[in-house]
């Protein structure tokens, strides 16, 4: 959401999307396991061409609480490490931490970064993903489209959790990379029919920057973009993703409902 998180500049020809398997309509039927009452913590990415939203779920209540506090766990170990300066509350991007820019690898008079300090401050992400899969009864997606906005993107992945939710007979709640003033993306939710509806209220929308566990969908989002469209430089994590989170689905091109 913050416009210094820009990426990469990438042309239609440079993204190749790897092998999938075919997908139908049933594809998007809910998770193989039955979903409670759940919240979702979810952020974008993309480029011109593509856009993407990661997320993942966790249920309501205790489950909440154990994921906010293994991520606060993962963040407190960040504090002890010799090769950069994390301070708590200090906000983690991941396009900042891989592309080599931030206060943690140029600190106010600090040295220049060496390849090592580089490549520490690049695995904060692959650490933060594999926190997440430690997380019991944590769950991660995503969903993309090319030739899509951003708003248009989120109008089917709310539809599609809905329908997961209604099938289920649960519901769910939204937390969204935001500042609060993003009409269509509420818009969203109070689309969605009245006799139906699962996914309850509107989406929170709070600054990631601010809140730790938005960071960590800010993870999610960039190891599926990465994934999917095998930016060179990116080439060392273009298998975190599926590695990391052998249980889930590839992400989902959301075009298919069009």
């Amino acid at each position: 959401m913050d416009h210094h998180r820009s990426l990469p500049p990438c042309s239609a020809r440079s993204i190749t999307l790897p092998p999938q398997r075919c997908v139908s309509v049933t594809s998007y039927l809910p998770p193989k396991q039955l979903l409670s009452d759940s919240i979702y913590f979810l952020d974008d990415s993309g480029n011109s061409d593509m856009s993407l939203f990661g997320f993942f779920r966790v249920p309501w209540g205790e489950g909440l609480s154990v994921a906010d506090a293994q991520w606060s766990a993962f963040l407190e170990k960040l504090q002890f490490s010799p090769d950069f300066s994390y301070t708590p509350g200090y906000p983690l991007h991941a396009v900042d931490l891989l592309g080599g820019r931030g206060r943690l690898l140029h600190p106010e008079g600090g040295p220049a970064p060496g390849l090592q300090r580089k490549r520490e401050v690049a695995g904060i992400v692959l650490q933060g993903l594999e926190t997440l899969a430690q997380v019991p009864e944590l769950t991660v997606g995503s969903v993309y489209r090319r030739g899509a906005t951003r708003e248009a993107l989120y109008v089917d992945l709310v539809e599609m959790i809905n329908n997961w939710h209604a099938e289920a007979g649960s519901s769910c709640r939204f937390v969204v990379d935001g500042n609060g003033t993003e009409r269509a993306l509420r818009d969203a939710h109070r689309r969605l029919p009245s006799d139906r509806r699962h996914v309850l209220g509107d989406p929170e929308l709070l600054p990631a920057r601010r809140t730790p566990l938005l960071q960590a969908a800010d993870f999610v989002a960039h190891a599926a973009y990465q994934f999917l469209v095998r930016y060179p430089a990116r080439a060392f994590m273009w298998d975190w993703y599926p590695r990391v989170f052998p249980e889930s689905s590839l992400p989902i091109d959301l075009d298919r409902f069009h």
